[in-house]
């Protein structure tokens, strides 16, 4: 069956480069199977090894899937009308009706010889004609071909009767008289054409010109921008491109160079494939190099080729803008490489395994080719490589690349930067590049990995009123989506993180605001969110964190920045934070001194703490006031007891008040009676109110005693015992609560006012009730709304009871429940 297709391949052949009209036929039957791509195997090459082998195959498809145009090649390859044309005879005599009949046959069949001598010559006449005089546009150049053929025989009419053989290769398809040629790619179709007279075809492959090969740049001569590097950001005294660094496949691709092919570098943008391709480039010796435009003809690098031996590379930096009709297809790279040059290009892996699986001539060129594919992210042997660099951008390239890559970093890292600060964004976007310098924030802060979105709005809230300014202006919503919003077709300024709902700022961010001299610095609560969610473990790491901050605040704490230094004692442990925290103390930082008093009472005497207590008490620090209170107090308990024991009985008075506080009533009767016995006469009425609480009779005389001597408390005390115990007198009562109340006692006007209250006599009443409330009497107020409400004046009434602002009786709400009762019988513990 292979020598039949064979034969078939060999007599179809011989039939297209016979007649323009078979070759076109053949060339539609391709389109409509799909294979477009094998009509120029047919039509257009001469007869090498690989054309043939392209002939034979497209035929063995065309069998196996295409039944219907594989037996419409099969007629025209046996048709008669494609036998071969009879020889030539000259004429025998010019000027005959019969010569010029035989010159327009001769004409005609020079015309099908153009078709038989291949490509070889027919590129001979085309580099003639474009060496030669420039070919005129339009009829001119029609009339100057017309009169070029004229000479070649007579130039009569030819007659309208013709013999079958003579005029066979003329023979075409029927059409409306008069149609005009159709033109199909690089042929004309005159099958639709009508003519009147001896007709010459002449199919010319001008496809314009392409430099000298030896006009190419040297390999060892270019230089990366032609490569399509981009550069970084200019610094003085260095290249635009950093040098470059060796890549784990360069070996591997210079192997590949090694031979005539289509080599494909795959990668991403900015994966550093037109840096490694020129850099293997530049490896190969003696090679010229040829770098086209995007979508520039590409079939005349053959003929210039052929002219110029050697090695040569054609670059086509985006391979996809160098496919499709003139461009590169599969014949024309087995040329290519025939005459020795490598094709060497670029393409994105998905379009790459999108297209080598397709039947299209561009997926086809794409399946033939060598690949050696770059990760945009770097290896750890690259990035080793590449922090050994003696160039200052190496090292934050290393450090802040990522996941993006450094060819990123170095092409649109600097472009990413200019477009957060720029003044434009502060307008567009506030809230959104308030959110960018919080991501920024915290990497300058030695946070490198990704951050919660949580975290990172709580640092965003620690810039101040211009976080709710800049939310007035732009929703969280909007300023998120601009933030990680992919530009220069790399990344968005906040990039996301492994973990889901997790940020972290681009790297090349991050390089360059800590190499910028104008950059804001990190607004102190930053520092503290993060160490205080250090203290809660990943993803942040507080020794990271704490070392960094050190460096930042360095100047601050040697300026003794009593803040600062507090903060940072906060999140230290032993020499450090003492150190931290006493010269904060030392500086006045309240709450530094309280700290540092509770480490001198854990650990030491406390009459050290107790200068820091004082300072922390005074400025408000209520935990500091309440310890100082207590020192003083057991101090005061102490010295009133050595007093009291010496036999001073105002000492034993104070100290039996100190005592009856704290629940120890029966140690403060024994202390009042010894300051009762050594005649400290003052001593009666704490003796009697305290015999009072215990409705003990011995009461009244130690309050009648102290009241006699004008002890206004004595007398309330009394007044109340009499009158809730004995069911005294009125009359005495009122007496011994007006005379607690003119005396000043803020419990007997309000005592006076109820007594005043039951006999009738209101308007006296409230008076002493509004004294007893100015005295800070607790149920003054109370009652003189009551007493208001009873009058009708409700609306004074609710005012007052307002103003006294007695709590709801009962257990408030904030105290906690008590314990549970234990069981009755409780189990037995006693071991067998």
């Amino acid at each position: 069956m292979t020598a039949e297709l064979e034969e078939l391949r060999r007599a179809l052949l011989g039939a297209v480069r016979r007649s323009p009209a078979v070759a076109l036929r053949v060339e539609e039957a391709l389109g409509r199977a799909g294979m477009a791509y094998a009509a120029e195997a047919w039509t257009r090459w001469g007869d090498d090894r690989l054309t043939s082998h392209l002939q034979l195959a497209s035929l063995v498809l065309l069998r196996s899937e295409h039944p219907h145009e594989f037996d419409e090649l099969l007629e025209v390859a046996t048709a008669p009308c494609t036998a071969p044309p009879p020889p030539r005879t000259a004429p025998e005599a010019p000027g005959t009706e019969e010569d010029e009949a035989a010159g327009a046959s001769e004409a005609t069949e020079a015309t099908w010889e153009t078709w038989e001598t291949g490509e070889a010559e027919q590129t001979e006449q085309t580099e003639q004609t474009e060496e030669g005089t420039p070919e005129k546009p339009g009829r001119e150049a029609r009339a100057s071909e017309e009169q070029a053929l004229r000479k070649q025989g007579p130039q009569q009419q030819a007659p309208q009767q013709q013999g079958p053989q003579e005029h066979a290769p003329r023979e075409r398809a029927p059409g409306r008289p008069g149609a005009r040629p159709h033109r199909a790619g690089d042929h004309v179709d005159f099958r639709d054409s009508t003519f009147h007279g001896p007709t010459v075809g002449v199919q010319h492959h001008h496809y314009g010109t392409a430099q000298v090969p030896a006009e190419w740049r040297p390999a060892d001569g270019v230089g990366p921008l032609e490569f399509g590097v981009w550069p970084t950001r200019p610094v003085p005294g260095l290249p635009d491109v950093p040098p470059y660094v060796p890549r784990d496949r360069d070996e591997e691709l210079r192997a590949l160079l090694a031979r005539p092919s289509l080599v494909l570098i795959l990668g991403e943008p900015y994966a550093g494939t037109s840096y490694t391709a020129w850099h293997a480039v530049r490896s190969l010796k003696g090679h010229r190099v040829y770098a086209p435009d995007p979508g520039e003809d590409l079939r005349p690098l053959v003929a210039a080729l052929r002219s110029s031996p050697g090695g040569h590379v054609v670059w086509l930096d985006e391979l996809t803008q160098h496919l499709g009709p003139g461009r590169l297809d599969l014949p024309l790279l087995g040329r290519l490489n025939d005459l020795g040059a490598v094709v060497l290009a670029t393409m994105r892996p998905a379009e790459y395994y999108r297209r080598r699986a397709g039947t299209a001539p561009g997926d086809r060129v794409v399946a033939a080719a060598r690949t050696v594919e770059l990760r945009r992210e770097w290896s750890e042997a690259e990035l080793a490589r590449l922090s050994a660099r003696d160039d200052p951008r190496a090292y934050p390239a290393y450090m802040w690349s990522g996941r993006e890559g450094v060819g990123s970093y170095f092409a649109v890292g600097h472009l990413l930067f200019d477009e957060w600060r720029r003044p434009g964004t502060r307008q567009e976007h506030p809230l959104g590049r308030l959110l960018v310098r919080a991501a920024v924030d915290v990497a300058r802060c030695g946070v490198t990995a990704a951050v919660p979105e949580r975290l990172l709005t709580q640092v965003l809230a620690q810039y101040g009123p211009e976080v709710g300014e800049a939310a007035g202006r732009e929703p969280l919503d909007e300023a998120i989506g601009w933030a990680t919003a992919p530009m220069f077709g790399v990344s968005g300024l906040v990039v996301p993180g492994e973990q889901q709902d997790t940020w972290r700022a681009y790297g090349a961010l991050v390089a360059h605001a800590l190499a910028s001299e104008d950059l804001e610095p990190v607004p102190d609560g930053v520092w503290w969110t993060l160490l205080d969610q250090a203290e809660s473990g990943p993803p942040v790491d507080h020794g990271v964190i704490l070392g960094v901050a050190r460096a930042a605040l360095r100047a601050r704490v040697e300026a003794a920045d009593a803040e600062v230094m507090f903060q940072l004692a906060r999140h230290t442990l032993g020499e450090e934070r003492m150190s931290l925290l006493c010269r904060a103390a030392d500086a006045g930082h309240p709450e530094a001194a309280a700290d540092m008093a509770m480490i001198l009472l854990w650990n030491g005497p406390e009459e050290k703490a107790v200068p820091y207590l004082e300072v922390a008490a005074e400025a408000g620090v209520a935990s500091a006031a309440l310890r100082l209170g207590r020192i003083h107090r057991a101090r005061a308990e102490h010295w009133l007891r050595a007093a009291a024991e010496a036999g001073d009985g105002a000492a034993a008075h104070e100290l039996g008040d100190m005592l009856v506080g704290p629940g120890r009533e029966e140690e403060a009767l024994r202390w009042y009676r010894r300051a009762a016995a050594t005649g400290h006469r003052e001593v009666a009425g704490s003796l009697g109110s305290l015999l009072g609480s215990w409705n003990n009779p011995e009461a009244e005389e130690w309050l009648r005693y102290a009241a006699a001597w004008g002890d206004v408390r004595a007398a309330n005390d009394l007044g109340f015992f009499l009158d809730t115990t004995k069911r005294g007198e009125v009359a005495e009562v009122e007496t011994l609560y007006r005379q607690a109340a003119e005396g000043g006692d803020a419990a007997g006007a309000a005592n006076l006012g109820v007594v005043l209250e039951s006999l009738g006599r209101h308007e006296e009443a409230a008076s002493w009730y509004r004294t007893g409330h100015e005295r800070g009497a607790t149920y003054a107020a109370q009652h003189l709304a009551q007493l208001l409400r009873k009058q009708g004046k409700d609306a004074e009434a609710d005012a007052w009871l307002r103003e006294a602002a007695v709590g709801p009786k009962g257990l408030p709400a904030t105290l906690p429940p008590p314990p549970p009762a234990p069981p009755a019988d409780g189990p037995d513990t006693v071991e067998e």
